[in-house]
């Protein structure tokens, strides 16, 4: 990649949206530099794109922060989600492509080899699959203002970590529901996709407040389903 800002843009975003930058971390400019051997243009600017994604605070005087979440963020991130992401899994059993079900189904595949082989950092890959996963949905959807709008919403941080603290059961239960709403998507069933749809961002939502209850530290990770 050519730029050193974005190296070092794409490392930090990729740390947010896993929760290994816990929101509220401080970003400190020297240890950025120091650590990627660069002068401080390239992380001034790093950390603005960052700003403009909403994935960090500036604040003057104080310096860079990981931007802050509420469970009252999370309730209206949800919410929204919950009008829009099961309207795409309907939209998607009726419009997907052949191709875009090859790729649903090996993402669903690659899921649950992630999940039963557990290699290191495990829960970052499934993280960044689910994603993957939601995005190919909306994308199967074929309705360009339903994606920038519902899209936006799947990238948030506190939606993509939730894999960090999902239990046992409930990532188990979260690839069921993706191979469940695959599979009717691939039978051009609408009904069951927007229910299977609906019925797992209540599980992620759960998960999430649950997590927030029990946490309601610094260092609570982030959220996706």
């Amino acid at each position: 990649m050519g730029r050193p800002a974005d190296a070092i843009y794409l490392a930090l975003k990729s740390a947010i949206q896993t929760g290994q930058l816990a929101p509220g971390a401080h970003l400190v400019e020297d240890t950025i530099r120091e650590q990627y051997q660069v002068s401080r243009t390239p992380v001034r600017n790093a950390l603005r794109r960052l700003s403009d994604d909403g994935l960090v605070t500036i604040e003057a005087n104080r310096g860079a922060f990981v931007a802050s979440w509420t469970s009252d963020d999370a309730a209206e991130v949800m919410a929204i989600r919950a009008m829009l992401e099961p309207y795409a899994a309907q939209l998607a059993a009726q419009r997907r492509t052949s191709g875009q079900l090859d790729q649903l189904t090996k993402l669903c595949d690659a899921m649950e080899a992630c999940e039963r082989i557990r290699g290191d950092r495990f829960r970052d890959e499934l993280a960044r699959q689910n994603h993957e996963l939601h995005q190919l949905v909306l994308e199967c959807a074929a309705s360009p203002r339903l994606y920038n709008i519902a899209a936006n919403l799947t990238r948030a941080p506190l939606m993509l970590g939730s894999f960090q603290f999902y239990d046992d059961l409930q990532l188990q239960r979260s690839l069921q529901d993706h191979r469940q709403l695959v599979t009717a998507i691939a039978a051009h069933d609408s009904a069951t996709a927007r229910a299977v749809m609906e019925a797992h961002l209540r599980l992620s939502y759960m998960a999430l407040t649950a997590s927030s209850q029990h946490t309601n530290a610094p260092e609570a990770s982030s959220d996706d389903t």
